[in-house]
């Protein structure tokens, strides 16, 4: 199969917004409630096409990457992934890898030299996903509420 990253379009939301759906039905089973899960409606969501990228094979789409100028105000002059799925029947094939050293590449290639990217605490597949990739935790722990649910992200780091 022939694999490509290009910069999301327009064209490409509806797809992405399925992918986003379904990347957080599957890894956030058992994290996230899953009323909040079975009930994601992301019909008036779209990431800002500045930043989103999607893999595919030119037929259909494998999986999307959002990545930007760090968000947090503390971080100022990092680059931030700030999503990475891949559709799930994929996952272990690869398409996260190629995805995520495009996301990595990027942000370098736009002169970030430090990198973070922000994962629930209970998803353990993510970490160390992340980990088999240089990204360490900091030792942040950042709460916030999905679904009702009090939830806490940890923030990794590339190379520390």
């Amino acid at each position: 199969m022939n694999i490509y990253i290009r910069k999301m379009t327009a064209a490409d939301t509806d797809a992405v917004r399925l992918l986003y759906i379904h990347g957080w039905q599957n890894a956030f089973q058992g994290i996230v409630p899953q009323d909040y899960l079975d009930h994601m409606n992301l019909d008036h969501w779209a990431p800002p096409l500045e930043g989103a990228y999607v893999l595919t094979d030119g037929k259909q789409l494998l999986g999307t990457s959002s990545l930007s100028a760090a968000r947090d105000e503390a971080f100022a002059g990092w680059g931030e992934i700030i999503s990475l799925y891949v559709r799930p029947e994929l996952i272990g094939q690869g398409f996260g890898h190629t995805l995520f050293q495009f996301a990595v590449n990027r942000l370098q290639s736009l002169g970030y030299s430090q990198i973070y990217l922000t994962v629930f605490e209970d998803n353990m597949r993510a970490r160390s996903f992340y980990e088999k990739h240089g990204f360490s935790w900091n030792g942040e722990r950042l709460p916030l509420n999905v679904g009702g649910k009090d939830l806490i992200e940890l923030r990794y780091v590339l190379g520390s």
